[in-house]
């Protein structure tokens, strides 16, 4: 597992528990405690935003229509009302008709608890200045419209918990005081006083508890896609070692024939050529028998990383076949692959490993070949894995060149 990949498990451990903590304690705890923490706040109200965006426009509308009913209902019923309260209901439209636009236009919504808020204030304060002017009982119906004000605020739009108590304290303590001020008697004003409160409670209720099962939606969506990508990548760790062989961590004999029939396809369509290179420990097995497995576990890793070394270009790959066998494909220009062969050599050429084993240094070393394939050619190139293991040369005194003078004499019979 490479160090990206440990980092990723990591975070995705920390959200998960953050998540299954969060939840735990939405489930349990009180309704003042419902917000998140940190970095889990930001992704709800980023998951938020789009609703918030749509729910103030829509809302800003209905209010901007609401206000707007009431010059129908004064021309049908032959109210008048006084200048002020014209102005301020003209001016009340204009800046609900101006959320809208903020809704619209922002694309962060800095300001959107605040907006509402104060559109809120703004409408219901209207409607009970008109509510003072009328008589009943068009006077009542003023009244309850401040009710719907709070329906589509509080459980519609969603304020957070604190605009949501200090705003329905506030709606009360105008309506208080326009009840006060109204000129109707002990009893209607009760009543209104009654249901005024009765409906601030029921939709602060409302929306409290709407805004809980908001976020443990939201939080169980989120522990859903942690498990997610965490069988995600558990299945990509295991395609993974199951390409890979143990030892060295390159690719085995399946992974590789299929990577070179993929290239193999590529070059057929590009005209690019390929060049296979074989490595093969000679007397491996008498190596294993003298120092043990695990020194020539130990020889096979480091070959492994001195190939690895060499490949730069994205499509190279190198495999270990079988045994003390390697294959590596090469891509590219060919000064490019020249330039990397002469370079394999030199990192092959001085095995620390075998510098080590005195005793079987002279009878166990390396052999190399290549052969290059024509994108042309109708033969099936995994035939060539263990053909060129036949016709190898050793490392020390050959070096292996790209440009073949005659193609015959390519590694491999092709």
């Amino acid at each position: 597992m490479d160090l990206f990949s440990a980092v990723r498990d990591v975070d995705n451990n920390k959200r998960y528990t953050d998540a299954t903590e969060e939840l735990t304690c939405l489930r349990t705890g009180s309704f003042l405690e419902m917000g998140f923490v940190g970095e889990l706040e930001q992704r709800y109200q980023e998951g938020q935003r789009q609703w918030y965006c749509d729910a103030i426009r829509i809302s800003s509308l209905l209010a901007a229509l609401l206000l707007s009913t009431s010059y129908i209902v004064e021309w049908s019923t032959g109210l008048h009302l006084s200048a002020l309260t014209l102005a301020i209901r003209g001016l009340v439209i204009a800046a609900l008709l101006g959320t809208y636009l903020y809704a619209r236009q922002s694309k962060r919504l800095t300001w959107k608890y605040w907006v509402v808020a104060a559109n809120t204030i703004l409408v219901s304060g209207t409607l009970l200045l008109i509510a003072q002017e009328v008589s009943q009982p068009i006077k009542l119906m003023y009244y309850c419209n401040v009710f719907l004000v709070e329906v589509v605020v509080f459980t519609f739009i969603r304020l957070p918990l604190n605009f949501t108590n200090t705003l329905g304290l506030v709606l009360l303590l105008m309506v208080g005081g326009a009840v006060y001020l109204d000129t109707m008697n002990l009893e209607i004003s009760a009543h209104v006083l009654f249901f005024m409160f009765s409906s601030t409670v029921v939709s602060v209720m409302v929306s409290i508890k709407t805004e809980k099962m908001s976020r443990e939606s939201f939080l169980k969506s989120q522990l859903i896609e942690h498990e997610k990508n965490q069988l995600r990548a558990l299945n990509d760790r295991i395609n993974t070692d199951a390409s890979l062989d143990r030892v060295t961590r390159l690719l085995n004999r399946v992974s590789f024939e299929d990577k070179l029939l993929t290239h193999w396809s590529l070059s057929s369509q590009n005209g690019k050529w390929l060049v296979m290179v074989a490595i093969h420990i000679e007397h491996f097995a008498y190596f294993n028998e003298q120092r043990g497995t695990e020194m020539g576990d130990d020889l096979l890793r480091e070959i492994a990383r001195k190939i690895r070394a060499v490949l730069i270009d994205k499509e190279d790959v190198a495999s270990r076949i079988s045994g003390g066998r390697f294959v590596v494909m090469l891509t590219g220009e060919e000064s490019v692959v020249d330039n990397q062969l002469e370079r394999l050599r030199e990192n092959l050429s001085h095995l620390t490993v075998l510098n080590r084993a005195a005793v079987v240094q002279d009878a166990v070393y390396l052999s190399w070949g290549r052969v290059m394939l024509e994108p042309d050619s109708d033969r099936d190139p995994r035939g060539l894995l263990d053909r060129m293991f036949r016709h190898l040369v050793a490392l020390e005194k050959h070096a292996l060149c790209c440009r073949p003078v005659n193609r015959q004499q390519n590694v491999g019979g092709v």
